[in-house]
């Protein structure tokens, strides 16, 4: 997916544009050197300090002399006060270095948009007064040092100086960026003599590895607040990056050619020894790989001051993978008070993918004196043309987060009844290795689509058997899509309508070249399941039985259990995997991977092996499998749908909800139904939540007239429940009583 352009940089294209026509349109250190000599001429503007003194008080050698500069300077100036970002906020975007992608992805560097800034601000502004001090320890061009200067200051320009000159601190790699910080920072005053005496305070270096005197000279007791977004990369160095480091174009899992070996190693060698030292000195990054944000959180809460406030952007893993665990806990169990919004890329925040979620989040730290831990605060928030806006909340005290969440990791709750309703879920289930109840799984990825490519065969030959991908397992369905044509995203693939499915892959391949470890499994029915999802999509977690005979590519993790022989176990955990309770769970811890170890903090429900319950789920879902073998009639439809209820229904008593809480559980799937009819008057189908609970109410004994009603009028127009809406909207007719063909 490619990454969407920056809604700040729409905001700031006039800017952008007088500056580049001021600056002439050439590339290169003498063309940025002119950009940041006009841009400190459109803060002398602002400011109304003397740019010659400016230049003259830290070095630099003007490209132009100051009256020129300042002329350049007017229609950029014009333009920023034209958009709606703050002159400061303004000053800092333009002024950043360019990151090429091979140079973001080295740094972890991502551009905070000036919506975020304003709200990092808005979080700790209140905490503070001019006459704090603060440190951004990885500053970049100053964003969030203008935006928490303007909160805290706002027009008080005599406040502004004596926080400048007293209070505001930052450190970063790059000396341009930290020119950029002051030109932005400098907008606010007309006293060169104030950002001299707060420039001289500054650090250029790697802060995370910074001498601790370094800190303690800008503020000996530690700072009132520290606000950041640190880079978000792992410090690793792979062949692919560094390539694309040294200017080879190139797409990953393309074959390596023209790589300098020598130099590949000693750039190697340089990133593991960084990597020591980071894990020694930052003992809460574990083992691995090292998370720059996971180090960054750790000393931003050790220059933090006890009373103190850290605001800063982290990557959403933070409240929920296993890898921060540590760090997690410590912020967490030494914060007075804790608040987490979790917000998405959406609003194209960011130039990466719109489905990625991250973190805006404030701890004040506690203090020597024993206080009282206040209850997390976690929010939900999407961005808007103006700044974020609140869509949800949810107050969670921190012992019962810890009775459901041994590792404090944060379920994505909205609202307080879905955490009491996720509350209600986990002490009604049990976990996977729960004693007595047999789920202890043996995951495998049986073949690596990348490793083992050279080994794939585009025929089925003698001896090779079916790779099976991603798309072609959906919910109680095998062989869901066939290949056409095509490879890669080009691929053509054509959907396969339910009691049609059938095994038409793209690749094949020889059981001896696969793995030693998993050719085994090809001889056993195993649950097979996609691991690529999203809390978003219309379902996220989609599982079905995969037969003998056919080998599962990564992207289809297979699962075996202990008692595997009758296949009732693996047929009653796909029939609970693929239900609405089940799912809305996953869907409160889930990114966009269902890995190992989100899916098993997901309790099962306290099934006893063959009581009722238990053979209605293994009878339900062994019929499913049959009948979509059956041909593509309404009565195969129509079976599906209620066989799928009748699931969810089981699944959700087991788990111990009632009707209330599955219409709770319900709103979390608002894409259902694309391509059903809708009722009249109504915008979208809501037969599959609507069926849903005439099954809830059924099995729970409950009154069910109006969606019994609404379920029959939507069959009536033609509607059909539990279809994914791919299938819906392809086009397909289903013929009554007949079978489906598929060309």
């Amino acid at each position: 997916m490619s990454a969407p352009r920056p809604f700040e940089a729409e905001c700031l294209a006039l800017a952008e544009a007088a500056l580049t026509e001021v600056c002439g349109g050439a590339h290169g250190t003498a063309s940025f050197e002119l950009r940041l000599q006009v841009l400190e001429a459109a803060s002398a503007r602002f400011g109304g300090f003397d740019l010659a003194s400016y230049h003259e008080a830290f070095g630099i050698r003007s490209k132009r002399r100051p009256g020129e500069l300042m002329a350049l300077a007017a229609p950029v100036a014009s333009a920023i006060q034209r958009s709606p970002i703050h002159h400061a906020l303004a000053l800092s975007a333009l002024a950043r270095e360019s990151l090429h992608e091979h140079n973001r992805k080295n740094t972890g560097a991502y551009h905070t948009d000036f919506r975020l800034a304003t709200r990092l601000a808005q979080l700790a502004a209140p905490k503070l007064t001019h006459e704090s001090r603060v440190i951004d320890p990885a500053c970049g061009a100053g964003i969030l040092l203008a935006a928490l200067t303007h909160a805290v200051c706002g027009l008080d320009r005599a406040k502004a100086a004596e926080w400048l000159a007293r209070g505001v601190n930052a450190a970063d790699l790059s000396a341009n960026s930290l020119r950029a910080a002051l030109l932005s920072l400098a907008s606010f005053t007309d006293d060169v003599a104030v950002l001299k005496a707060m420039r001289a305070r500054w650090h250029c270096g790697d802060s995370l590895i910074a001498d601790r005197k370094i800190w303690a000279s800008m503020s000996p007791d530690g700072f009132d607040a520290v606000i950041g977004n640190p880079p978000w990369e792992k410090v690793k160095l792979s062949r692919h990056e560094f390539l694309k480091s040294s200017g080879t174009q190139r797409h990953y899992g393309a074959q390596i050619h023209g790589l300098d070996e020598q130099r590949f190693a000693q750039n190697r060698d340089e990133v593991a020894s960084y990597s020591r030292v980071l894990l020694e000195r930052y003992p809460d990054l574990g083992n691995g790989e090292p998370d720059l944000y996971i180090a960054f959180t750790d000393l931003f809460f050790e220059l933090c001051k006890p009373k103190g406030i850290v605001a800063a952007l982290v990557p959403g893993g933070l409240i929920r993978s296993q890898g921060t665990q540590a760090i997690r806990q410590k912020i967490i169990n030494a914060s007075q008070s804790v608040s987490m919004s979790i917000i998405d890329n959406r609003a194209r925040f960011f130039a990466i993918d719109t489905r990625f979620k991250f973190l805006a989040v404030a701890l004040v730290k506690a203090g020597s004196v024993k206080c009282k831990r206040e209850p997390i605060q976690l929010l939900h928030e999407r961005g808007t043309a103006k700044g974020l806006e609140t869509t949800g909340a949810a107050t969670i005290g921190r012992t019962a987060l810890a009775s459901v969440r041994a590792d404090l990791s944060l379920p994505e709750v909205r609202s307080v009844a879905e955490w009491k309703l996720f509350c209600k879920i986990v002490e009604a289930g049990i976990p996977w290795d729960e004693p007595g109840f047999g789920w202890a799984p043996k995951f495998c990825r049986e073949v690596d689509m990348t490793k083992e490519r050279s080994k794939f065969l585009n025929h089925a030959g003698s001896g090779a058997m079916p790779l099976i991908e991603g798309r072609m397992v959906q919910a109680h369905r095998f062989g869901v899509k066939g290949h056409v044509s095509g490879t890669g995203r080009r691929a053509v693939w054509d959907a396969y309508p339910i009691g049609g499915s059938q095994i038409s892959p793209q690749f094949w391949i020889r059981r001896s070249d696969m793995p030693k470890a998993s050719q085994y499994r090809t001889d056993l029915v195993r649950v097979g399941f996609c691991d690529v999802a999203g809390q978003t999509n219309e379902r996220s977690l989609m599982a079905a039985l995969i037969p003998p005979g056919v080998v599962c590519g990564n992207k289809v993790p297979t699962i075996l259990f202990p008692d595997d022989l009758t296949e009732d176990r693996l047929l009653v955990w796909t029939a609970i995997a693929n239900s609405f309770v089940f799912d809305w769970m996953l869907r409160r811890v889930l990114t966009t991977t269902v890995n190992y170890f989100l899916l098993q903090s997901v309790p099962l429900p306290r099934l006893a092996i063959e009581g009722l319950p238990w053979k209605k789920l293994a009878s339900a879902a062994r019929e499913l499998r049959t009948i979509d073998n059956a041909g593509a009639s309404r009565e195969t439809y129509e079976r599906m749908a209620q066989l799928r209820g009748e699931i969810d229904a089981e699944v959700a008593v087991a788990y111990g909800l009632d009707v209330k809480d599955m219409e709770l559980v319900l709103q979390d799937f608002p894409i259902l139904d694309r391509g059903q009819i809708p009722l009249k008057g109504e915008a979208r189908s809501t037969i599959t939540r609507d069926s849903a609970l005439v099954a809830m109410a059924k099995r729970t004994g409950g009154r069910s007239t109006v969606w019994a009603r609404r379920a029959a009028e939507a069959k009536a127009l033609g509607a059909l429940a539990y279809v994914p809406s791919e299938i819906a909207l392809g086009g397909e007719e289903i013929e009554e009583g007949g079978s489906q063909s598929h060309g």
